[in-house]
């Protein structure tokens, strides 16, 4: 009697047991389920969060553009127009797709999709902009700081043997994946600037080797340079002031016109938008000046 109580004690103990474990494993299994469907849950606001950020950057970075010309303003509505549509499609998406992974998916596709069509765009723009200057008169009057720098130059540049210089044409250029260089007339595409001009002749100057300085000073008014690139100081003819330059060449002068072009790269560092003041000195004399406006 005795050992079937014990038999019967011990087959409710291994069925306590049992009933235990399986409640375990079930707890278990149902808490992985719970976490991996919040992941899945988090991937998707975090694509929905992506691309609504990304929507309204695109047209952002795409509408400060316009107003600079007609053609660009065209390109713009376009560019909206299909922005709407993809807004569109993303908002019947979400409504209709009820897998979560395979919605998710197709946000991340949607959102790759609208990057290709925001550089698209600023392709576009980019090569409007840098036609549109090019369709403009050569010679530009310079602005009110360059007209000042130039009107000091003849006020007091008296001594005939100074070089002077005209025709300056100032050109901003992006590189590309193959190290070859485009023009550009926006700011955060520049990698380089150049100024080409023309030396003017003069019979009384002595002709020999001549050192041309070519200072770039940016919108907030300092000194583009890098003494580590060859950017240093000069003294200013007829002072004993130190002015910073930006870089220098060498020429060899013969009293005759002499073409000349001086760039400067940056490198990894982006130009600013805003107007940049170029300044050309021979032998510590400023020789010309211009302006040029990066987008």
């Amino acid at each position: 009697m005795d050992n079937n109580k014990s038999t019967a004690n011990k087959g409710i103990i291994i069925l306590l047991i049992l009933s235990l474990a399986g409640n375990i494993f079930q707890w278990f299994s149902s808490s992985s389920k719970i976490s991996g469907l919040e992941t899945k849950n988090q991937e998707l606001v975090t694509a929905r969060v992506d691309i609504e950020k990304e929507l309204d950057a695109t047209r952002d970075e795409l509408n400060k553009f316009r107003g600079d010309n007609q053609r660009i303003d065209s390109l713009l509505l376009e560019a909206n127009n299909k922005l709407d549509e993809q807004q569109a499609r993303i908002e019947d998406l979400t409504k209709k797709e009820k897998n979560a992974a395979s919605l998710n998916s197709k946000l991340k596709a949607e959102l790759e999709e609208l990057k290709k069509l925001r550089n698209q765009y600023l392709e576009k723009i980019d090569e409007l902009l840098v036609e549109n200057e090019k369709l403009k008169k050569e010679k530009e009057e310079l602005t009110s700081t360059v007209e000042t720098i130039s009107k000091n130059l003849e006020n007091t540049v008296s001594v005939a043997s100074v070089l002077k210089s005209e025709y300056v044409k100032v050109k901003a250029y992006k590189k590309k994946g193959n190290s070859k260089y485009s023009e550009t007339a926006m700011a955060k595409r520049t990698n380089k600037l150049e100024a080409c001009f023309t030396v003017l002749d003069n019979k009384i100057a002595k002709p020999g080797e001549k050192t041309v300085y070519m200072r770039i000073v940016e919108p907030g008014g300092k000194t583009m340079g890098n003494r580590g690139e060859g950017s240093n100081t000069f003294t200013l003819s007829g002072s004993k002031e130190e002015v910073m330059y930006t870089t220098s060449a060498k020429i060899n002068y013969d009293n005759n016109k002499q073409d000349l072009c001086m760039n400067w790269e940056e490198g990894e560092r982006i130009f600013t938008p805003g107007t940049y003041l170029i300044e050309i000195y021979i032998d510590g004399s400023l020789s010309i000046a211009a302006s040029y406006v990066l987008k």
